[in-house]
């Protein structure tokens, strides 16, 4: 158990987090900083917020674990703000979705700070936002990558990854840049494909809606979250996610070729291929 943990940001992860963290008894105090006066209020009716406050310094004081939950742009300068004011001995971590651009920030700014700061990303999110969303059981069985560094000790990132299992997820640890590939193939390739498909019909009639079956719906879910997030994302991965990218187009065009060269047995094993591996995919409450 931590004595005091601070969360940064309190939308859907940051307040799924402070409820996962009470229900689990994981701290004796949690602390919230949020930046709009509602927001703080809001937490401020919650069971699980001990104290809320306007100003970083103030929220992170004598905290043991800090989370940083804000949308990734903010994350560099936030964790900037952090890394001259938690605490000595004090773990600082995050829920950010691009690793690689978060942990070298944070290579610069811990060099001389008391705290260490070791990369979390649990892929627990979701195309709803907001705390009236939120949920304690959003990590429940979910990935979460733990990132390693040159200079993260094993005690650190034992501690790190051990929070996370206790909230109920499955900890896998990898280097930032690792996991930069694996998410963009795993998490922003289904992102870009689900709104290409959407970025497609909307040139189509409108018309066309009314006739959509389930099988649309379910294939486009993802393309329901927030522009602003996923065009931050894409930028922070862009290296990684044009990589995914160039290998989904190259996998259209052995589809293309098939069907343009009437090939059945090249078209179902092009299908096959997908449907085993959709079928041995983790079952999850969202697949």
């Amino acid at each position: 158990m931590f004595n005091q943990i601070t969360i940064i940001g309190p939308g859907l992860l940051g307040t799924s987090l402070g409820m996962a963290i009470k229900a689990k008894g994981l701290a004796r105090e949690i602390n919230v900083w949020a930046r709009r006066p509602e927001v703080r209020e809001a937490c401020r009716r919650t069971d699980w917020c001990d104290a809320d406050h306007s100003e970083i310094h103030e929220a992170v004081k004598e905290s043991d674990l800090i989370i940083v939950c804000t949308p990734v742009r903010h994350i560099k300068a936030v964790l900037a703000k952090i890394a001259k004011v938690a605490s000595s001995g004090c773990l600082v971590t995050d829920v950010g979705s691009v690793k690689g651009a978060i942990c070298q920030t944070a290579d610069e700014v811990f060099t001389t700070s008391d705290a260490t700061f070791v990369g979390s990303h649990p892929m627990a999110g979701s195309e709803k936002a907001g705390m009236d969303n939120a949920s304690p059981d959003l990590f429940d069985e979910r990935p979460c990558f733990v990132t390693s560094g040159k200079d993260i000790s094993a005690e650190s990132l034992e501690l790190v990854s051990n929070f996370w299992k206790k909230l109920g997820m499955m900890v896998t640890v990898a280097t930032p840049k690792e996991h930069d590939e694996i998410v963009a193939h795993l998490s922003h390739l289904p992102h870009a494909a689900a709104s290409a498909l959407c970025h497609l019909l909307a040139s189509k009639s409108s018309a066309w809606k009314k006739l959509a079956g389930q099988g649309l719906r379910d294939t486009t879910r993802i393309a329901s979250g927030n522009p602003r997030l996923w065009e931050e994302i894409f930028h922070l991965n862009r290296e990684a996610l044009l990589l995914a990218l160039e290998s989904f187009e190259d996998t259209c065009r052995l589809l293309r070729e098939a069907i343009r060269t009437e090939n059945d047995s090249g078209i179902q094993t092009w299908l096959n291929v997908g449907k085993e591996y959709r079928d041995t995919l983790n079952r999850r409450k969202d697949s």
